[in-house]
């Protein structure tokens, strides 16, 4: 059995074209319009809107509750074997026949009346249709089609016992419910307690579609002086969702909204026979809350290109809003880890709005070269991770990480910090932040370690003047920072309040606009798990920053930013079918000194460049570096290597100057996101923490 195909993709070649409307509307014109008996009405009506979503294994659906008045479109049925009405019967609809030569203004009124109606109407098409009242069986055989508002059944044989409320369908089992679909040899399933299974399971699920390139955004959507070509791209909250899959079972069973299935094969590949599976000998889904769902798998494996596989370290997957850090990841961390080290995460938490996951470490690097042996608390790290999203706006997250368990040295190797925003006056955004021994990156600076900062800061929405195209945003901050200073004594940690201003114009110009590749297995989607569309963009803007603290010290600059961005290519060709690029200058004008070290504007004239190139077919090799025009010296470069596919990449970045790293394998449209490398970026003068 082959998965099949997303519902915007052809149908699968193994399934009969007679299964399809187009040919069930031609069989339809020669049926004559009889009603269906009620009991089988009401029955089938209860059934369809009983029966799960195909996609409940991937999110669950409230089901709809309406109950209208139906109207049966049918085959010939046995004459004999119509029930007579009951008193408590609801009375059928009649639609009166005209005369012959009757005005139509007389029929309309009845059809507009009726329209809301027709609707809704139960149709029921087959070649063959039986009732018994005696046993209450309704069999349909015979290419049968029976559809109820968005939702269909086709199947070669249907009975429906309308004392059991048990339909069994076989031969080609077709369900669909709006995009989404299922199939299935054969279905049997009690809409009385929500109970059933469906043998020879296969199914489709599309959450999202193919339009933009996720390998780099555009400069009208990043700040100013922060544009970073990266082959794992950016991630948001939309790009970490399950999108699509495609799911095959020997064997699926249905227990009301929990769903268990016997050797399941689920994959993100739209094409078959696909490039990436997860493979489970049992997969169990259970709905947690109308926002969650969780599936528990029994010895979980991943399969590339039907071949290698990867056994994967968990056995249960939470579907939610919430991105999570990947189930393992091997990083590098030179100033707090002492190299290289391997996590594995695990949810801890997964309530509807709030979400905890821990993150224990095995700190490799340290293992090799420590004299305290293997048994030493150096040896371990761990981080922990808080994220809560309300339905009022209000978002919290909080992180903390250990570089070791040795608790007697707990201000050396703990960092936390943690945030909450708000809604306020309309689409502005109320910040408050607390950070504990934040490690910050400086530029030319290196690193520099804050102990504490709290503070709240105001972000207003980027708003667009007239019909320039230039964007403007503006935020307004209040801290009380414990950091190094250099004003009074060397190297003194002291703590100040800061008031802080920054406001920013920006403006994108777009240079080229190529067409993306169709999305097919060999172009569009050979190697990107969306078509790349071709651009060049030009952008300039200008920031101006100022900072006040409680010393009398002040600290004011204009930043002018000029760059230049692009993808270029369609990676759909073997050879230098892909670029991207980025190119940047900022100049600095300043006046004053803040005096710490931290936030302390340095480099004044700075100039970044950057490029991924495709090498050869899936493998992309990138450098990003930034110098200080100022003093001539490379003070930030990242390095990557990426073997990139339609559903997954592997993944090695390095960052010689920051002594960060990492070795992960990411997979396409799942909520798993790598980990932040913990590290608050300066730009401009201004914090940009993750």
């Amino acid at each position: 059995m082959e998965f099949l195909p997303p519902p915007s993709s052809q149908l699968s070649p193994r399934i009969s074209p007679r299964n399809y409307a187009e040919v069930r509307a031609e069989i339809r014109q020669d049926r004559s319009n009889q009603s269906l008996p009620i009991e089988v009405r009401s029955q089938l009506q209860l059934f369809l809107e009983a029966l799960p979503d195909p996609d409940a294994i991937a999110r669950q659906l409230v089901k709809s509750s309406l109950v209208a008045p139906l109207v049966a479109q049918v085959g010939p049925i046995k004459p004999n074997s119509l029930p007579k009405p009951k008193p408590n019967d609801k009375p059928r609809v009649v639609l009166p026949s005209p005369k012959p030569n009757a005005d139509t203004q007389d029929i309309k009124p009845v059809l507009l009346e009726l329209a809301p109606l027709l609707r809704n109407l139960l149709k029921v098409v087959s070649d063959r249709q039986e009732y018994d009242i005696n046993t209450q069986i309704f069999v349909a055989e015979g290419n049968v089609l029976i559809r109820y508002k968005k939702s269909e059944l086709k199947a070669d044989r249907v009975q429906l016992n309308t004392k059991t409320q048990e339909v069994v369908a076989e031969g080609n089992v077709f369900f669909t419910r709006g995009d989404q679909k299922i199939q299935g040899s054969k279905l049997t399933y009690n809409y009385g307690n929500v109970k059933g299974e469906l043998l020879k399971a296969s199914g489709s699920v599309d959450l999202g579609t193919l339009v933009n390139s996720e390998v780099s955004r555009s400069p009208s959507e990043v700040a100013s002086n922060s544009i970073i070509i990266s082959a794992t791209g950016k991630s948001d909250s939309a790009d970490g969702q399950v999108r699509r899959f495609g799911f095959i079972a020997d064997r699926l069973i249905i227990n009301g909204d929990a769903w268990t299935a016997e050797n399941l094969r689920v994959t993100n590949d739209p094409f078959s026979p696909p490039e990436l599976e997860l493979i489970t000998r049992k997969a169990t889904l259970t709905p947690i809350s109308p926002t969650q769902n969780r599936l528990d798998l029994e010895s979980p494996t991943l399969v590339f290109d039907q071949g290698f596989s990867l056994p994967l370290p968990l056995n249960s997957i939470t579907l939610d809003r919430f991105q999570r850090f990947a189930p393992a990841l091997v990083g590098f961390d030179q100033r707090d880890r002492d190299g290289a080290f391997y996590q594995q995460s695990f949810d801890v938490i997964t309530q509807p709005n709030l979400s905890f996951q821990v993150s224990p470490q095995l700190l490799l690097q340290r293992a090799f070269t420590s004299q305290k042996g293997l048994l030493s608390f150096d040896l371990l790290g761990v981080v922990a991770t808080l994220n809560g999203a309300f339905d009022n706006g209000q978002r919290l997250s909080a992180r903390a990480s250990l570089s070791g368990l040795d608790f007697t040295k707990l201000d050396s190797i703990l960092r936390a910090n943690a945030s909450y925003q708000i809604p306020v006056l309309g689409n502005y955004t109320l910040l408050s932040q607390y950070a504990f021994r934040d490690r910050v990156f400086n530029g030319s600076l290196g690193f520099q370690d804050v102990n504490n900062i709290v503070g709240t800061t105001l972000l207003s929405p980027s708003f667009v003047l007239g019909d320039s195209q230039i964007s403007f945003n503006y935020q307004i901050a209040a801290q009380l920072v414990g950091a190094l200073r250099d004003d009074a004594q060397s190297n003194t940690v002291g703590s100040l309040l800061r008031l802080q201003g920054a406001a920013t114009l920006s403006r994108a110009f777009s240079l080229f606009r190529g067409e993306p590749a169709p999305a097919e297995r060999e172009t569009g989607l050979r190697f990107s798990p969306k078509p790349i569309v071709p651009k060049l963009d030009a952008f300039v803007s200008l920031q101006g920053v100022n900072s006040l603290y409680s010393n009398g010290s002040n600290q004011a600059a204009i930043f002018g930013t000029l760059g230049l961005s692009g993808e270029l290519g369609n990676f759909a060709k073997d050879f230098f079918d892909y670029t991207g690029l980025t190119l940047s200058y900022t100049q600095a004008f300043s006046s004053g000194r803040s005096p710490f070290l931290f936030d302390r504007i340095a480099d004044t004239r700075s100039l970044t460049a950057g490029i991924v190139q495709q090498i050869y077919g899936p493998i992309r090799f990138g450098i990003q570096q930034s110098w200080s025009l100022d003093s001539g010296n490379l003070f930030d470069s990242v390095y990557s290597l990426e073997y990139a596919r339609r559903t997954y990449a592997v993944l090695i970045r390095y960052n010689p100057n920051q002594g960060l790293g990492e070795f992960l394998i990411r997979i396409s449209d799942f909520n798993w996101t790598r980990p932040p490398a913990n590290v608050t970026t300066i730009q401009n003068g201004i914090e940009q923490r993750n």
